[in-house]
């Protein structure tokens, strides 16, 4: 398994997550709910308490990375 996944698309693109400590496998499909409080936490600052939910994304494992399918 690779150390690193790649997030392709969407409001996750270009994020790298570490999963080197991970011991089972990967979700072949991830359901993500986003809010502001998403790019707040990947740009490492912090978060306001019970911030809304304002989309979720989909996102599929392909190879070594995960790419962007769809956000309700």
């Amino acid at each position: 398994m690779p150390k690193f996944i790649r997030f392709f698309g969407g409001p996750l693109d270009g994020h790298r997550q570490d999963f080197s400590e991970r011991i089972e496998p990967l979700s072949t499909v991830l359901h993500l709910e986003v809010s502001h409080n998403t790019s707040r936490q990947l740009a490492n600052q912090p978060m306001k308490s019970d911030e809304a939910t304002t989309s979720r994304a989909t996102y599929e494992l392909r190879d070594d990375r995960y790419c962007f399918v769809s956000a309700r």
